[in-house]
């Protein structure tokens, strides 16, 4: 099975100002040809022939090459393999299009402000390693002769990940070069083959929730709850709640009629971020736990849960219009998937009201749960994520931790 995943670097600021611009006017060069062969397009209506299936991707490829590569390339000042590049980019936005609308799905025709610039490696990206000054140097074809050394800054991770795929250890895709912010940064695919382990000494039971980011419990075969930990970033969450009264402050000062501005629409921003770290942390933690004890991980398959006007109040509603299980679960399964390590998502229902112990109901009140049969009390989101557990191994059985026959049978589940 292959995988992969991607790393971002950063274009250090310390770039010579000349290679800055060279770099800054080959991006533009590439989407000043990306809309050329886009307009020829519209203009011709081959998007939809290629709807009606009168041409196929390939044919369109064909088109383009044929009608519009010699002029590009006299026009322009750019390699050859990047213009093939950038032909395929385009054809892969339309080609999206087109199948969209012949599985019967609404769709109009992309809006495509910056196409994704590709850079096909090593034939017109290559890498090199510099040593203490900078990380890396990306060496990039900006134009038909003309290579620049641009300056890489990244983290340790990155930084050992492209030095493993430079090695050989990985697959590298083709680059990506984007701009963020009027600043410039690569993403770099690497792929690798693994093989999903098949057998596990425990599972990662997790459940995410409202109160907590996370609870990890790892449940061994044998019954036994080794670790528990609770993850919660209360100074992120601090800070995003800080972020939305500044956000309806300034949406008081709004004229009529106007719903954002480029100020709300930064805050925003900045709440994604931090979400996007907290996700990333999350799933990374879980993983961790999950390889260095030999364990599964499981989830709970949960559904998009919206929050509801006049049900909840405004507090509540928000804090469920931010809840970023989905991402944590989507970075868990491919950074799983990266060490070889199975993710089981479960059926949700009752994990959070029936008793871990002996599998009769029981109720919650606020962060504490108690059984009514044996009059046990946990914290709920623990008892939901060992639940969650259970029934990623035992689908069927309820509350066999630390209980008798539970024991047997959890003993003799192969996982």
């Amino acid at each position: 099975m292959q995988v992969a995943k991607s790393i971002t670097v950063k274009v250090s600021k310390r770039i010579n100002r000349d290679k800055f611009l060279s770099l800054r006017n080959f991006f533009n060069t590439y989407q000043t040809i990306a809309r050329f062969y886009y307009s020829y397009i519209l203009e011709n209506s081959l998007e939809e022939k290629l709807v009606s299936g009168e041409i196929t991707s390939k044919d369109l490829k064909n088109i383009l090459h044929q009608k519009l590569y010699r002029q590009i390339r006299e026009t322009f000042d750019i390699g050859s393999q990047t213009v093939q590049e950038i032909r395929d980019t385009v054809v892969g936005v339309i080609n999206s299009y087109a199948q969209l609308v012949k599985n019967g799905k609404k769709a109009s025709l992309p809006k495509v402000e910056e196409f994704t610039v590709r850079l096909n490696h090593p034939r017109v990206v290559s890498v090199f390693e510099h040593g203490k000054e900078f990380d890396f140097f990306f060496k990039v074809k900006v134009n038909g002769d003309k290579r620049v050394a641009v300056p890489i800054e990244c983290g340790e991770m990155q930084k050992q990940l492209l030095k493993d795929a430079l090695n050989g250890k990985y697959k590298i895709g083709a680059f990506q070069l984007v701009k963020r912010d009027g600043w410039f940064y690569f993403v770099i695919p690497i792929k690798k083959e693994v093989e999903i382990k098949q057998k596990y000494d425990g599972v990662v039971g997790v459940d995410l929730g409202l109160r907590y980011n996370a609870v990890i419990t790892l449940l061994y075969k044998n019954g036994k709850i080794t670790k528990v930990e609770f993850l919660k970033y209360r100074k992120l969450m601090h800070k995003i709640r800080e972020l939305w009264y500044r956000i309806d402050e300034l949406k008081s000062m709004l004229p009529e009629g106007q719903n954002t501005s480029k100020r709300i629409q930064r805050l925003w921003k900045r709440i994604r971020r931090i979400n996007d770290w907290i996700a990333h942390n999350v799933s990374k933690k879980v993983v961790e736990v999950a390889k260095e004890n030999n364990s599964m991980i499981a989830m709970e398959n949960l559904k998009r849960l919206y929050p509801v006007k006049g049900k909840n109040s405004r507090k509540n509603n928000r804090r469920i219009s931010n809840w970023i299980r989905g991402k944590v679960v989507r970075y868990t399964i491919y950074k799983a998937r990266w060490e070889g390590i199975r993710v089981k998502l479960v059926n949700p229902k009752n994990t959070s009201r029936i008793c871990h112990l002996c599998g009769a109901e029981g109720f919650r009140k606020d962060a504490i749960f108690v059984c009514k049969h044996c009059e046990h009390t946990y914290n709920a989101d623990f008892n939901a994520s060992v639940n969650i557990g259970i029934r990623a191994t035992l689908p069927n059985a309820k509350g066999c931790v630390n209980h008798p026959v539970g024991l047997i049978a959890l003993q003799s589940h192969p996982f």
